[in-house]
């Protein structure tokens, strides 16, 4: 029952995070470098740890969030593996900025977001 509520309070989060962002790619045709762009799948545990820490530490970001389960969002995420030629291995979450991206979430992927993400933070 526990980890039940635990699922439920993530989707939660990862909700506000992308409600917050958007969650369609309908009127994007080209990804853009002023954007960030956070490619997500709502059964992905590491996106919803991504989602959690992003909310968590900066809830004033504008960042573009895509299930890459709606068709418009995978047509966008074609195009950013094949931007950033990422390759057979593309996976989520997959974090987009300018011209570098975090693929995955791992034990270093909140520092490189931390540095990646200070051009997009507006004072």
């Amino acid at each position: 029952m526990l980890k039940r509520l635990l699922n439920v309070a993530i989707c939660a989060c990862v909700a506000l995070l992308i409600s917050a962002c958007g969650d369609s790619a309908d009127n994007i045709k080209n990804l853009s470098k002023e954007q960030i762009y956070f490619f997500y799948k709502e059964s992905c545990p590491h996106c919803h740890e991504a989602a959690e820490y992003i909310k968590e530490k900066y809830p004033h970001l504008q960042i573009k969030g895509l299930n890459v389960k709606m068709p418009g969002n995978q047509k966008l995420f074609t195009q950013a593996v094949k931007t950033y030629r990422i390759g057979a291995m593309a996976g989520t979450p997959l974090i987009c900025f300018g011209n570098e991206y975090i693929m995955g979430w791992g034990k270093d992927s909140s520092a490189r977001f931390d540095e990646l993400s200070k051009p997009y933070i507006k004072e």
